[in-house]
């Protein structure tokens, strides 16, 4: 066994002196995201465990912070607001996707360059801009939108200054921000299906609906579990859009968990908390990600 655990460590010495220059050169990725990805986590984590205002001592509580996420309030709210945001757009933002990469598939359909570049264009601009133009858009007086709706005999709609609209507004800009990113994805995938099954379908009789249904979504349910996780991780993770567009209100009506991490660090110096409430975030991720899995996952990847 000690010469045969011998040999093995030789051979990874020799393979290590043989491609020494391939790990040279890899080696610079691997030392930022020591420095710049698993110290700050590891780093966190330990501040989670204490007291500490950004100077000063560091002062051990133990497992106070997390228990203090329990009982509060504010935590809660930011959780529920986010969930609200996340499960108020990212279906109707996959049914969109999905119609617009079955219409840009489509064989008759001209142009078809310009309305990919036209859907998938918001995703390249900045969430800052974005957020910017529809906070002019969403003003209540002066508005674009109020001002159509009014045209149109439907009175005007607070949309970032009342609590019932707030979280509404943040998930129509997300929709129209990250709806193209997901066709375009999903296009690729439909452009894999073999065109063959279509035609044998429509010799069967069935319908454009029949073989989007029968067709279609099954062939696609491997990219569709993929685009929900990764636009979940990002939903749990949205901070840009009410942190520029409504500051979390009003009465913290939209306060997301992120904002209320960053408001909790960097305008109440508890560094200690929020990094608690970073990796309570962090578990919120990963049930999510476990729960659609499970329901979802197998099914899609199998």
């Amino acid at each position: 066994m000690y010469i045969k655990k011998t040999r093995g460590v030789g051979s990874l010495v020799k393979e290590v002196k043989r491609y020494r220059n391939a790990y040279i050169f890899i080696s610079p990725f691997y030392i930022l995201f020591m420095i710049f990805g698993a110290f700050p986590i590891l780093y966190s984590f330990y501040l989670s465990f204490h007291q500490w205002r950004g100077f000063g001592p560091r002062d051990f509580v133990g497992l106070r912070n997390y228990m203090n996420l329990l009982e509060d309030e504010l935590f809660w709210v930011s959780l529920k607001n986010t969930a609200y945001m996340w499960l108020g757009h990212i279906f109707i933002m996959l049914l969109l996707a999905l119609a617009l990469a079955i219409v840009l598939n489509s064989v008759a359909l001209r142009m078809k360059g310009f309305y990919r570049m036209t859907f998938y264009l918001p995703t390249c601009i900045a969430i800052v801009a974005v957020a910017l133009v529809f906070g002019v858009i969403y003003d209540t007086e002066y508005g674009v939108l109020n001002y159509v709706l009014n045209k149109i005999g439907i009175f005007r709609i607070p949309w970032i200054a009342s609590s019932k609209w707030s979280k509404n507004s943040i998930i129509i800009l997300n929709i129209w921000r990250v709806v193209g990113w997901y066709m375009i994805i999903l296009l690729a995938g439909l452009q894999t299906i073999n065109t063959q099954l279509y035609e044998a379908a429509e010799i069967d009789g069935a319908n454009a609906l029949q073989r989007t249904w029968h067709i279609t979504i099954p062939a696609l349910k491997p990219i569709l579990f993929f685009c929900f996780i990764i636009e979940t991780i990002g939903s749990f993770r949205i901070f840009t859009e009410p942190y520029v567009l409504t500051h979390g209100g009003p009465a913290n009506s939209s306060i997301s968990m992120t904002l209320y991490l960053y408001n909790t660090a960097f305008q109440y110096f508890k560094f200690g908390y929020a990094s608690a409430i970073s990796f309570g975030l962090f578990g919120f991720v990963v049930m999510a990600s476990w729960v659609q899995l499970r329901i979802w996952g197998r099914k899609s990847l199998g």
